[in-house]
């Protein structure tokens, strides 16, 4: 096995106000695309180097934007190809659909980027991205504001023990950000045979983004907390295969004090693959 540690990086996506249906549409689409298992840092033999293909596919039962339903039972489906550099540059394409929408918004989202360890212990790493979205067939009523997103984010990881912090500024019509951030705990199940494992990653995260709100009947749009999320996965390794049950409950809130949302939960199903394609001499 060429790889002694896969250390993954979640980061979640979401911009704009719930104002219309192309803006919710446009903010599930930077939430479930990167809501995948991309990119990610991987520890490899100090005597070889690899370049990785990673692919996978996800399916969840239900789709939300901070919190907040979308629709009926709307459920998505999204699957990602990246090719990951040994140095730390990667670049890959992203897909989603929508099984209740019409049209169904299929979508593309193209992104290249850089990640690094940046201390001696590789404990610290640092991400940056950019992305860009592209929408085939769309509803002509609808309008999507953001086709274009920059991310930052720091990760560290001790053992069992990791947090992350990211980033994200949507752009294209108009501007928007948003700031997560989440703390992890990683803890092996059963080990089975000397590369295949069963592993939990349970995390909590806090989603920060605008929110319009109306102050003395003027609409203002106010930054703060819009959603706590806690994550309870299990995790199966099979050598270079992922596979991945996780189940999410929201914690919404609003900036508005006469608002108040439910708390809510979901269900999501993941199948990765991991393959070092080229081997590069030291």
């Amino acid at each position: 096995m060429i790889v002694k540690r896969v250390f993954v990086f979640l980061f979640l996506l979401s911009a704009t106000q719930l104002v219309a249906q192309s803006d919710k549409i446009d903010s599930l689409l930077n939430d479930l695309v990167f809501n995948q298992e991309d990119p990610f840092l991987v520890k490899m033999d100090d005597e070889l180097k690899y370049d990785f293909l990673y692919t996978g596919v996800n399916y969840s039962n239900n789709s939300y934007y901070a919190g907040r339903e979308i629709g009926d039972q709307i459920n998505n489906f999204s699957g990602h190809i990246f090719y990951y550099n040994y140095i730390g540059f990667f670049l890959g394409a992203s897909g989603l659909f929508y099984n209740q929408l019409t049209p169904n918004y299929n979508n593309a989202t193209f992104s290249a980027g850089y990640n690094t360890f940046i201390n001696k212990k590789k404990t610290l790493s640092f991400r940056t991205s950019y992305s860009r979205y592209e929408y085939f067939n769309p509803d002509t009523s609808s309008y999507y504001p953001h086709k274009n997103n920059f991310n930052l984010g720091l990760s560290f990881r001790k053992k069992w023990l990791g947090a992350r912090v990211s980033h994200n500024v949507l752009f294209g019509d108009y501007f928007s950000n948003n700031l997560l951030t989440a703390i992890n705990l990683r803890f092996t199940i059963l080990r089975l045979g000397k590369f295949n494992k069963i592993y939990t990653m349970p995390e909590l995260s806090a989603f920060f983004s605008s929110e319009t709100i109306t102050i003395t009947g003027v609409p203002t749009d106010k930054f703060g907390l819009l959603n706590t999320q806690l994550s309870l996965p299990i995790s199966i390794a099979l050598h270079d295969f992922d596979i991945e049950a996780n189940y999410y409950i929201n914690f919404p809130s609003s900036l508005d004090e006469t608002i108040a949302y439910p708390v809510s939960s979901f269900f999501s199903v993941s199948v990765n693959y991991l393959l070092p394609i080229i081997r590069k001499k030291p």
